[in-house]
């Protein structure tokens, strides 16, 4: 999705989701606004393995105070926009 476009879903209390598959482990990061911040989310686990919690190498929930921000760390962790889906 554009840029454009994974902003205006956010303001429009839409999510925006990626999920993706690395070697044995698959992954899912979720961004939304909630209440005047942006909630991001980043979980990743051993393919199949994703209703069992105890099994992630990745759990992470990052609370932003502005979208710059949330895109701020996109780029730091080498993840782009345009790898999103509705």
């Amino acid at each position: 999705m554009s840029p454009a476009t994974f902003i205006k879903r956010l303001e429009e209390d839409e999510a925006n989701n990626l999920v993706y598959r690395r070697g044995e482990c698959e992954g899912l990061i979720s961004v939304w606004k909630y209440e005047g911040s942006f909630i991001l989310t980043w979980e990743e686990c051993p393919t199949g393995e994703q209703y069992d919690e105890s099994t992630y190498s990745r759990d992470e929930r990052h609370v932003f105070p502005n979208i710059d921000e949330v895109l701020a760390f996109l780029t730091r962790s080498g993840l782009k926009v345009e790898s999103f889906a509705p």
